[in-house]
């Protein structure tokens, strides 16, 4: 039993890693992974969770002329 919630835990923190750059957050997304399941939580920032691109030609910071 304490080997499966090893495992478990080791998931959720996986995800969180993996969506540390998103617009989620990692802690937000550690804490979806805990509630839901960590396959439900790694769906969900695959689907829902745009990465943060500094590239992006249009930007909310006013233009200098």
């Amino acid at each position: 039993m304490p080997i499966a919630f090893l495992i478990y835990v080791v998931l959720c923190l996986l995800v969180a890693f993996i969506a540390r750059k998103s617009k989620l957050g990692s802690l937000r997304t550690l804490v979806l992974a805990f509630l839901l399941t960590p396959l439900v939580a790694f769906i969900y920032v695959l689907l829902f969770a745009a990465l943060d691109d500094k590239s992006k030609p249009y930007s909310h910071e006013p233009v200098e002329r």
